[in-house]
């Protein structure tokens, strides 16, 4: 199985998690992985899968901090253990337990610093359902970065190399075995990804969309002359920010809204009920400029040497009854940022 072609089904709790990890990865560059003095980037990489484990859905998502994401659909447990043999999480059948006795449930189901959570902070067992599917995911301490050391020679070698394995032992049923792989120093691509916007689906005619390159970070620019609202949707298609006669709006219901909006703008309101829209004003005019996360590429670039196109992406818009797309595409070009 290759597990970059396979998404486990998303269980509640599971969805949380992404999410979360998601919200954070906006504001690190690099997928949370360690920098060697600014010369190149450790990243963790998933190795083949053993046989065993071949029924299995397994991914790495790489994100603040690294995330194993497992579905089980198989009728035996999945088993994880921690460093001293411990298990914390039985993944299936038809559910997620885990063990809320052990320091490592609780170290690997949150983002903050490793170290405020002891690693011999662990009691008796007290095995409960945290899941509904035999779906979850984890930041597991064995895969983080920053403890890596790169040698000089491989940072002066200016190549991608392996720099150390990381494993975590699992027994599916009566089989051990584990999920494993390695850490991969990656130099530091020297140039910049920058957006570009190739079609503005409806508003051609009626608006200027324009990107904002020269950062890591990339915004959109517009400015809308028609008659009728034109609302743009959020990466989970919610009403994201409205463009009329009036100025423009943000929905403080929209995720979206939350990781970009700037200081000192209205921020993000929880939504009560079936209410998914709360518009507020963000400009008296009809033009905004704002950080686009859609248009913005952080992962490796392969060929750093020569300028082409890593990622391709849109940003659904609706005018009245009318769907539409912005189009745009993030091109890869060399040179010093």
């Amino acid at each position: 199985m290759n597990p970059s072609t396979h998404t486990p089904p998303f269980g509640g709790l599971f969805v949380a998690l992404i999410a979360a990890s998601l919200l954070w990865s906006l504001t690190a560059y690099g997928h949370g992985e360690s920098a060697n003095e600014g010369k190149g980037t450790v990243r963790v990489v998933l190795d083949p899968l053993p046989p065993e484990l071949s029924a299995l859905q397994i991914q790495l998502r790489r994100t603040l901090a690294p995330q194993l994401l497992v579905a089980n659909p198989t009728d035996e447990p999945l088993m994880v253990a921690d460093e001293k043999g411990r298990t914390f999480l039985r993944i299936g059948p038809g559910k997620t337990e885990g063990d809320l006795g052990a320091a490592a449930f609780h170290r690997t189901n949150t983002l903050m610093a490793p170290g405020t959570i002891p690693v011999d902070a662990s009691g008796e067992p007290r095995w409960t359902v945290v899941e509904a599917t035999p779906n979850w995911g984890w930041f597991d301490l064995r895969l983080r970065t920053g403890p890596v050391d790169v040698p000089h020679q491989v940072v002066d070698a200016d190549e991608r190399a392996s720099v150390g394995q990381w494993s975590v032992p699992v027994r599916l049923g009566d089989t051990e075995t584990a999920i494993s792989g390695h850490f991969e120093y990656v130099p530091a691509a020297k140039g910049i990804a920058q957006a570009q916007v190739v079609d503005a689906g409806a508003l051609k005619g009626q608006a200027l969309v324009r990107a904002m390159p020269g950062s890591a970070r990339p915004g959109l620019f517009l400015s809308y002359r028609g008659d009728t609202p034109a609302t743009l949707m959020g990466a989970q298609d919610e009403p994201f920010l409205r463009f009329s006669s009036q100025g423009v709006e943000a929905n403080l219901h929209s995720p979206t809204w939350a990781r970009v909006a700037p200081a000192g703008s209205p921020t993000l309101v929880a939504a009560q009920g079936d209410t998914n829209v709360r518009w507020a004003k963000v400009s008296d005019g009809r033009s905004y400029g704002w950080i686009e996360p859609r248009a913005a590429y952080a992962d490796t670039v392969e060929h750093p040497t020569r300028p082409h196109v890593v990622k391709r992406w849109q940003i659904p818009l609706r005018i009245g009854d009318n769907s539409s797309h912005i189009e745009g595409v993030t091109r890869w070009v060399p040179g010093l940022p």
